[in-house]
């Protein structure tokens, strides 16, 4: 017994930035993930208070926390009590100062927070946060690095912090500055990689535990940080029945195009794998699912053979009608549950190995990975012609998802880790 006020139940706190909006169109991975937190912390028997950070204007006005709360129980099946904190509106003027000392320079020299950090952090969340700090939690669970900003320097209270790294974010942050789109100042934006690289090792050291998706990332952080308190919570599924595998010469990527690593993976996968694949199989088709597809460039005019199907309801209908899922994920970080979907359907994956980097597959035997445009063409030509390869190549997926990646269990592993506590 600590001394709280309390009853004799756990109270968790879970702080995300990631606000479903929509419950039916909820169901990328970072909701995914956030549904297997909240199905396990529902597995301790405890108490919910949820604090979502929503952009401005996004939050639905002053009746949504009610609604919010009803539809997590009708769609999630999860009871909680919900508070809407909506970030502060962008009103930074233009001008030298605006354009590159605020977000690039200052907080290089550590007087102001990162911009995508910042952000999480002004008095409104912090007040927020502290208002359900006073519900005396025993757990507070942050998901993704953001949802610390408002934890600042304060105490929790005697509660067991744990954050959840879906992604390392300054390992994200450093690749999407590579990709497209491409303007003159935006190497500046290297300059915030130190001050998010000691945000991230500073919310990691004040943690209980922190959690990956991935042995790769723990290894990363072990060496790089110094930590020692950093676990591996991977990614998972649901288990879905065996079923053939389509004869339908169809390559699939899926993906949520408001995110920018999906946008550059497809539109390279339409603009320069493709029309490799069309030449070694004139009969294959691409079909390019997910939310906001149509607002892809390709989209306006989409070469011969590329389908544009926008969100999918019943991916296991999409499934059986996939021969090939080809990701050529070129940035990001974290692992990609389309991999983990495709392969419990027993589709076999062609993928870049950073899009399959943190999965414990093995290269030609549970997923082919190729670098390049042309060996990515060649491995899913190859796979929609041989039969046998193709079978062979999705069976082992399947096996090595249902080893390893299995939600059920991993929901009843996070659980457990809640409630044995940390360090």
């Amino acid at each position: 017994m600590t001394g709280r006020a309390r009853d004799m139940s756990t109270r968790v706190l879970f702080v995300s930035p990631i606000f479903p909006r929509d419950f039916s169109a909820s169901v990328y991975g970072v909701f995914q993930r956030m549904r297997m937190w909240l199905d396990a912390i529902q597995l301790l028997g405890a108490e919910l208070d949820i604090l979502f950070l929503p952009p401005s204007g996004e939050s639905g006005g002053p009746d949504s926390a009610g609604a919010v709360a009803r539809a997590l129980a009708e769609h999630w099946g999860i009871r909680s009590n919900v508070v809407l904190c909506e970030r502060e509106p962008d009103t930074s003027s233009r001008g030298f100062l605006a354009t590159y000392v605020t977000p690039y320079f200052l907080p290089a020299l550590r007087i102001r927070p990162v911009p995508h950090i910042g952000s999480y952090a002004a008095k409104r969340q912090k007040d927020a946060f502290a208002q359900c700090l006073a519900r005396c939690p025993d757990i507070v669970l942050f998901q993704r690095l953001s949802a610390t900003a408002p934890w600042g320097s304060s105490s929790l209270g005697g509660a067991r912090g744990f954050i959840d790294l879906d992604d390392v974010e300054h390992v994200r942050f450093v690749r999407e500055i590579t990709q497209p789109p491409h303007w003159r100042s935006k190497p500046l934006m290297y300059l915030q990689v130190p001050p998010l690289w000691w945000d991230e090792r500073a919310a990691i050291v004040r943690s209980d535990t922190a959690f990956v998706c991935s042995e790769h990332d723990r290894h990363y952080l072990q060496r790089t940080m110094r930590v020692r308190n950093v676990e591996v919570m991977p990614n998972a599924v649901a288990r879905v029945d065996d079923g053939s595998l389509t004869t339908e010469p169809n390559v699939l990527f899926i993906g949520n195009y408001s995110y920018g690593p999906n946008v550059v993976a497809a539109e390279h996968l339409i603009s320069d794998v493709w029309p490799r694949v069309a030449r070694i199989s004139p009969r294959a088709r691409l079909l390019i699912a997910g939310l906001h597809s149509e607002d892809l460039p390709s989209f306006r005019n989409p070469p011969r053979g590329v389908e544009f199907l926008g969100f999918i309801t019943d991916l296991t209908a999409l499934y059986r009608r996939t021969r090939v899922m080809c990701c050529p994920i070129q940035s990001g970080a974290g692992t990609r549950v389309k991999i983990l979907e495709a392969a419990s359907h027993g589709v076999p994956v062609v993928s870049t190995p950073l899009g399959a980097e943190g999965l414990d597959f093995v290269g030609d035997s549970d997923i082919v990975l190729r670098d390049d445009a042309a060996g990515l063409a060649e491995a899913c030509g190859a796979l929609l012609s041989d039969d046998e390869q193709a079978r062979r190549i999705g069976a082992a997926a399947r096996q090595r998802v249902r080893a390893q990646y299995d939600r059920e269990a991993v929901v009843s592993r996070m659980s457990s880790v809640l409630a044995g506590g940390g360090r």
